[in-house]
């Protein structure tokens, strides 16, 4: 009979396997904690033709997600709004099964479409966003395209169309459900601005946090360790700035606001720094770094109060940055791509790569991938001295965030998506 230091020794060996196996998912927008980096990822540093190229369903800017050997990914049809959900191989691109829900027209900003909202996946189920100006709806399928729990959070509110993302923490859903109060048309009444949490197994309401209603923003939340080890779930947007939430109750634990402009870019979590960004389409966009350990419990900091580590002006407003080792790596709405030291932002190099980035970059340990507007790759080392390593069209238009998972880089255009891989 094996003994129980030997039983303890497999059951530990098996959960790290697990974990690891975890780790390399690609389960939500931006992969691994909205981090876009998948370190020790064997990619292609000048990209050739693709192994595999798939026509969609229909179009869209959402991200693919993936899970095991599969891949999962939205499109919609743009005179009706009807939402296309695609399982694909990731070995070949073929496709396992398509899940259609049909939906509302309604006016978008003319840079959106109806698919603009990455799935998240997890070992059970693929979750999905879409929306119109009388629902929101988050939709649970499992990975053969059946579906388990809808809901409907109601009305949705924005001039600028719905992105929201979801991501899963333990057994929760958690979306931030933002809707805009200012500018809107004559006789609309304000959204209302919510992080929500559902039980990721039945659909049922955990909790819901009401959020300050100014403009709607599309950044997804991710996972901050505070001094004692425990997970917190950070955030940013334009009514509350940064703030951080407890997943376990729903509570604000406190909040900072250093944002004047829409938060559009997912903020990124790196040890201990926080990092987020505000804009607009006419530009004055920055960044802003700040070091969540230093905020206390119910804290609330309103603009004067709010001490960055630093601060990047003219820097993305869509995209997010990527962080590799000690540097930060920022690609801007306006096609300049510039490399800051992680610490404290000194500039290491600035360059003009494109005419615009709408895409945000993902990265192994060693290069930085951004794709342009124009669907142009381009591969980026690492490194405090800049060096552009290739440059690749792939011939089509996309503003969608690349996605890395086994050994391959996976690009979305608006209607196709490319793998690559060596």
């Amino acid at each position: 009979m094996p003994s129980v230091a030997f039983v303890s020794a497999l059951l530990f060996l098996l959960f790290c396997a697990d974990a690891s196996t975890m780790a390399q998912e690609w389960t939500r927008f931006r992969g691994p904690n909205g981090t876009g980096v998948v370190a020790d990822a064997d990619l292609p540093t000048k990209l050739k033709e693709p192994d595999w190229t798939t026509d969609l369903a229909g179009v869209g800017s959402s991200c693919p997600v993936a899970w095991g050997d599969r891949i999962f990914v939205t499109s919609c049809d743009m005179e009706s709004a009807e939402i296309r959900v695609q399982c694909l191989s990731i070995d070949d691109g073929s496709e396992n099964w398509i899940k259609l829900f049909e939906s509302t027209p309604y006016h978008l900003h003319d840079r959106n479409t109806f698919a603009a909202s990455t799935p998240a996946v997890d070992q059970d189920y693929v979750y999905v966003c879409f929306a119109d100006p009388d629902h929101t709806f988050l939709v649970a399928l499992d990975h053969e395209g059946q579906e388990i729990w809808r809901r409907d959070f109601g009305r949705f509110v924005s001039s600028h169309g719905f992105g929201a993302s979801p991501m899963v923490h333990g057994d929760l859903v958690v979306m931030c459900n933002s809707q805009s109060k200012e500018r809107l048309p004559a006789g609309v009444a304000p959204g209302r601005s919510r992080l929500i949490a559902v039980n990721r197994m039945t659909g049922e309401d955990v909790w819901s946090l009401d959020l300050t209603t100014r403009r709607v923003c599309y950044g997804v939340p991710c996972i901050w360790k505070d001094a004692d080890g425990k997970e917190q779930l950070v955030n940013c947007n334009t009514g509350d700035g940064f703030y951080c939430v407890d997943p376990a109750t729903g509570i604000k634990n406190w909040s900072a606001l250093p944002f004047k402009m829409r938060v559009v870019a997912t903020p990124l979590v790196v040890e201990d720094l926080l990092i987020g960004s505000c804009g607009s389409g006419g530009g004055g966009n920055y960044l802003v770094t700040i070091k969540p350990s230093k905020f206390a419990s119910g804290e609330s900091r309103n603009r004067d109060n709010v001490q960055p580590e630093y601060t990047v002006r003219a820097s993305n407003y869509v995209p997010c940055p990527v962080a590799i080792d000690d540097l930060l790596f920022i690609f801007t709405d306006k096609g300049i791509a510039q490399c800051v030291d992680l610490k404290t932002g000194k500039l290491y190099w600035k360059e003009r790569l494109s005419s615009g980035f709408s895409a945000s970059p993902v990265a192994n340990g060693t290069h930085i991938y951004a794709v342009d507007e124009e669907g142009t790759v381009f591969v980026v080392r690492a490194a405090k001295a800049f060096e552009q390593v290739s440059k690749f069209s792939l011939g089509h238009a996309t503003r969608a965030t690349p996605m890395i998972a086994k050994n391959r880089i996976i690009f979305r255009t608006a209607s196709q998506l490319m793998c690559f891989q060596n």
